[in-house]
C-alpha cells in the first residue's frame, strides 16, 4: 500500500503537475507543507516558508495559489469552507478554509510515517484520523437528498469555539459533528456542540431550526449510541459503512 501511494505521488509531481507548468520539486515541497498543516487554515506565507530554500527564494502568494489550484484540478487537495448560521453571513466567505488532502494516506506518505510511528504519536494520528473522517463524511453527505455541491463546512468564531464539521443541506437542515480519536474526549466534544447550538438559538439573524442530529465521530467504541443527557450520538467511524 505504501509503495502504491509513493508511485502515485511521483506521477503527480513529475507528470501531472509538470503538464500544468509546475516544478516537480516545488510541488513536492508544497504538498509536504500541506501534509504538515493538514486540517488547518495555514496561511500562504506559512506554506511558502516551508517550500522555500531560503528567505530570498520564498514563493509569492500568487505562485503558491497557482500550485494549490493545480493540486485541486488533480483531485489531490480539498478545502473545507467556514460556516455561520445566517446564510448571508460574511463569515461563510471570509473565514479561511481548512485544507485536506483527498486521502489521509497521501499525507502519511509525504511525512514518511508508518503505522508504528502513528501509534506512538497521538497528535499526528488524530490529525490523520480527522482527515479520514472528513473524507468519508464528504462522500456520504454528498449522496443525501437536498445535498449541495459542498455540504460540509466547519465552524470557528472569535470566542474560540470550534466545531469540526457542519453538514448543511439545501432545505435548511443542518447537523454539527465533532471528531475525536478517543471516546474519553466525548464529553468535551458534546459541550462544544451544545455551546454552538445555544449560540444559534440566541442569534435572531440565524433563523435556523433545531439541528437534525448532533454527533461525535470516534475511532473506536463498543457500538453507536445516543447519550441520554444531551441527545448527542456517539458514532464509531466504521459504522458509517454499515
Amino acid at each position: 500500500a505504501q509503495a502504491t501511494i509513493k508511485d502515485y505521488l511521483d506521477l503527480l509531481f513529475e507528470v501531472s503537475m509538470r503538464k500544468l507548468g509546475k516544478d516537480p520539486v516545488t510541488s513536492r515541497k508544497i504538498a509536504t507543507s500541506l501534509a504538515r498543516n493538514l486540517g488547518t487554515s495555514a496561511t500562504l506565507s506559512t506554506i511558502g516558508a516551508d517550500a522555500a530554500n531560503d528567505e530570498d527564494q520564498r514563493l509569492t502568494d500568487e505562485s503558491i495559489t497557482s500550485y494549490l489550484n493545480a493540486f485541486a484540478m488533480n483531485y489531490f487537495l480539498d478545502e473545507l469552507p467556514g460556516w455561520d448560521a445566517p446564510v448571508r453571513s460574511k463569515s461563510r466567505v471570509r473565514t479561511k478554509p481548512k485544507r485536506y488532502l483527498d486521502d489521509p494516506s497521501l499525507a502519511a506518505s509525504l511525512l514518511s510515517v508508518g503505522s508504528s510511528q502513528l501509534l506512538s504519536d497521538g497528535q499526528l494520528f488524530g490529525m490523520l484520523f480527522e482527515s479520514l473522517c472528513i473524507h468519508d463524511l464528504s462522500v456520504y453527505a454528498s449522496l443525501l437528498p437536498e445535498s449541495s455541491f459542498a455540504p460540509l463546512r466547519y465552524y470557528a468564531d472569535a470566542d474560540g469555539l470550534e466545531v469540526d464539521v457542519i453538514i448543511e443541506l439545501n432545505d435548511g437542515r443542518w447537523a454539527p459533528l465533532e471528531i475525536k480519536l478517543s471516546e474519553s474526549k466525548v464529553d468535551e466534544a458534546a459541550k462544544n456542540i451544545e455551546r454552538l447550538v445555544c449560540k444559534i438559538k440566541s442569534n435572531p439573524a440565524a433563523r435556523n431550526r433545531e439541528p437534525a442530529f448532533k454527533a461525535v465521530l470516534v475511532a473506536k467504541a463498543p457500538y453507536a449510541h445516543q447519550r441520554k443527557e444531551d441527545g448527542v450520538y456517539v458514532i464509531p467511524l466504521e459504522t458509517l459503512t454499515a
